[in-house]
């Protein structure tokens, strides 16, 4: 069940960060600033959508304890508010972008072409946020019940449009214009708008749901399920907010290091998102299985798939960091010949392994817990995170003057402290913290019931 819902998440990001990746390496050998202008529209985009993210958190947590304790009705309830009120959510954040883009990027320290590149990129690509609150609704619930084979089509789907749109809009072939940087927005827009178009039909027209939607319903919304959904997310919301306004902080950081800062970094955070994607795609399965594991209260099996998610998940990326680090100039060749990217762009590409091993733990971990309904504890996480990273990052930077490097150095000392944390606070059920003594019982009681289970079985030490 872990790879069934598993492996079409982890395909269909695979094939979109395809996409990304290939988008990058059209417009990076057209103009390196390109990558600067698409590094700064990326972070604060992403970081205004955190409402959307903690709302889907709270969306597949609930779905998927009702679907275990069999209360489809209140999935269905669920489901239908939340499909209007995101949609509402998401047009006022198109218009957001929309009229405000070039005081958000000058905000954040852009100037220039960069300025201008990347106002023209959101406002292309922000169209599609008018639809965005409907796939976000759509794909949370049906990672809640465990259905995840139509993201992977529609996924799938979307990257290879938006590849072959990209080779056609920026270069202008068959006749077209060339359009560049607009057209790598334009294309990115399209295909998105026909993902979208796609998974709604697959949730509405194919009974891919233990139980029906009602389409007048999304019209009528009531505002008590939402609230329910929202109550639970806004924790896990203000989570992403802080960690995305973090990485906000860290770009007016880089560009005040130099113009090629921001381009470097995002193009190191693009290669190495790869082993991520497969990790997520285990993160993701956890928080269902452990949702509705913890709705049938079988709390034993919770515990034994977050670990199993974590063995594979930390097995992927020691793989993936072998290859980084033995190969990284041909991996980022791909993108650029620039000898000053391929030089210092290298450097932290070697080095990022390590920093995903612990991430990878750390975020299975935080899945399981928010699974379980406490969604609180990871906010509290994230707030130490944020303090600690751009604090030390600040000092690192500036003071010890080891630009990027002190920032990677920084994020890895992070995630495995707080990846050690979060594993005893699920796997033991109390605050390592506060209560070590508590935990050291735990522990020995776990010990002891292994060794009995051992012998009860025959098995001799």
């Amino acid at each position: 069940m872990m790879f069934a819902i598993a492996l079409p998440i982890i395909v269909q990001r695979i094939t979109h960060h395809l996409m990304l990746l290939i988008d990058r390496a059209f417009v990076g050998n057209l103009d390196a600033r390109y990558l600067s202008a698409i590094g700064n529209v990326m972070i604060p985009y992403n970081a205004m959508a955190f409402v959307f993210f903690a709302i889907a958190t709270g969306l597949t947590v609930l779905v998927a304890q009702n679907v275990g304790r069999k209360d489809y009705r209140r999935a269905q309830e669920l489901s239908q508010s939340a499909f209007f009120y995101l949609t509402l959510i998401s047009t006022g954040l198109f218009l957001l972008w929309f009229f405000g883009a070039e005081k958000i990027f000058s905000l954040f320290g852009a100037t220039g072409d960069i300025l201008r590149f990347s106002a023209v990129y959101v406002r292309i690509i922000g169209v599609y946020l008018i639809f965005f609150g409907i796939e976000v609704a759509a794909a949370s619930i049906l990672e809640g019940v465990g259905t995840t084979r139509p993201i992977m089509v529609v996924g799938v789907v979307r990257s290879f449009l938006n590849i072959f749109l990209d080779w056609l809009l920026i270069f202008g072939h068959w006749g077209l214009p060339a359009m560049g940087l607009e057209g790598a927005a334009l294309a990115t827009l399209i295909a998105n708008l026909v993902g979208c178009a796609i998974l709604f039909y697959s949730l509405f027209l194919q009974g891919n749901l233990p139980f029906s939607l009602d389409k007048k319903a999304l019209f009528r919304p009531k505002w008590q399920p939402f609230w329910e959904v929202a109550r639970l997310g806004i924790p896990s919301g203000v989570e992403i907010f802080l960690y995305q306004a973090g990485n906000l902080v860290l770009v007016r950081f880089l560009n005040f290091i130099d113009e090629m800062a921001i381009g470097i970094y995002s193009l190191v955070t693009s290669i190495q998102t790869i082993p991520v994607l497969f990790y997520m795609g285990f993160a993701k399965a956890t928080t269902t299985m452990v949702g509705q594991y913890w709705g049938e209260e079988r709390f034993d099996d919770a515990k034994k798939i977050t670990l199993y998610a974590q063995k594979i998940s930390v097995a992927t990326c020691v793989v993936m960091g072998l290859i980084f680090a033995l190969i990284p100039g041909v991996l980022i060749r791909i993108f650029t010949s620039d000898p000053e990217v391929l030089a210092r762009a290298g450097q932290l590409l070697r080095i990022s392994g390590i920093l995903l091993v612990f991430q990878s733990s750390n975020i299975v971990s935080g899945h399981a817990i928010r699974a379980t309904g406490d969604t609180r504890w990871m906010l509290y996480s994230q707030i130490y995170g944020t303090i600690f990273v751009l604090g030390f990052s600040a000092f690192t930077i500036f003071y010890l003057k080891w630009g990027l490097l002190g920032l990677y150095l920084t994020t890895m000392f992070d995630e495995l402290t707080r990846g050690i944390v979060n594993f005893l606070r699920f796997y033991f059920g109390v605050n390592p913290l506060r209560k070590l003594p508590e935990l050291s019982k735990n522990l020995k009681r776990r010990v002891m019931n292994g060794k009995e289970r051992s012998r009860g079985s025959g098995i001799r030490g």
